[in-house]
């Protein structure tokens, strides 16, 4: 079934049906990567990847370890990272984060703008609201359709290496090994194909896996269903098989915040602003504004 007919379905049906469509479980994706990187399948290689993968598109698998993807203009510790970092951990899997700091600073997307004004979990109120402190790191008015690369902090660090130095320092088994630049790529396939995501997501077939959540609902919606999804699908016409990509979402890791919900029997978080949030701690590595919000 291609994805405009579980469009047809009602919405919570056809999203889960979608869910299914686009992602792999864990185990399965990892056991696929494996079997598809021995097999001699010439059509997958015929096209260009970026440099960080190039071991991986000769046939010495097994002298490199099996990798996961993670694409993000600006790698930072984040709950959704700290996810990841997890993940790959149990299962074995060796991160990488490919960046693109040649992508436009825009305050109105919502993960870009929560890279300029970050918030901290506290913890929860009373009534099971979240605490929230908040830190203003960056001029939105100076910076807003600049590119990542020319971004500063207010204390005029690059807005990159404030991050990038963050994620090294909350996760010490990472290094700058872990996050490479790939804005020449991006930039080289935009231009010479006219589809980045198709050309991105074929690297998935048996290069790495990706991990990624797309959105299906609200404001990401239609970039999903118009850009995301077509190029997904042409890939699986043309191949036959899947991108391995795997939702981060699905699999109960050990989590403090976590355990902080369970024991005041409240239902773990789901909506997406919890993943864009840091640990409490961090926030004293960037205490410009002390305001604490609950929601």
């Amino acid at each position: 079934m291609s994805y405009p007919a579980y469009l047809k379905q009602p919405s919570d049906a056809g999203h889960e049906a979608l869910r299914q469509f686009i992602y792999t479980p864990i185990e399965e994706a990892i056991n696929l990567l494996d079997s598809r990187q021995q097999q001699a399948h010439l059509k997958l290689l015929d096209f260009y990847v970026p440099e960080p993968l190039n071991p991986y598109s000769h046939w010495e698998y097994r002298q490199h370890p099996q990798t996961a993807v993670m694409f993000r203009q600006i790698a930072t510790p984040n709950h959704e990272m700290r996810r990841v970092v997890k993940l790959c951990e149990k299962h074995q899997l060796n991160l990488l984060i490919l960046s693109f700091q040649e992508d436009k600073f825009i305050s109105h997307n919502s993960c870009k703008h929560a890279l300029g004004r970050m918030g901290f979990f506290e913890g929860l109120g009373r009534h099971g609201g979240k605490k929230i402190r908040y830190s203003t790191i960056i001029n939105f008015n100076q910076y807003n359709g600049r590119l990542m690369r020319e971004c500063q902090t207010l204390r005029g660090q690059p807005l990159m290496k404030f991050h990038h130095d963050l994620l090294f320092q909350e996760f010490k088994q990472l290094s700058a090994n872990n996050v490479v630049e790939c804005s020449d790529w991006f930039i080289q396939q935009r231009a010479q194909t006219g589809n980045l995501y198709r050309a991105f997501l074929k690297l998935f077939l048996k290069h790495a896996i990706l991990i990624e959540t797309f959105v299906l609902s609200d404001s990401e919606l239609d970039f999903t269903l118009t850009r995301v999804l077509p190029a997904f699908q042409e890939i699986v016409n043309a191949f036959g098989i899947k991108p391995l990509i795997v939702n981060a979402d699905t699999e109960q890791l050990e989590d403090d915040d976590y355990h902080l919900y369970a024991a005041n029997n409240l239902p773990p978080p789901e909506d997406d602003d919890y993943w864009l949030f840091y640990p409490g701690h961090l926030h004293a590595l960037a205490p410009e504004d002390r305001r604490i919000i609950i929601r």
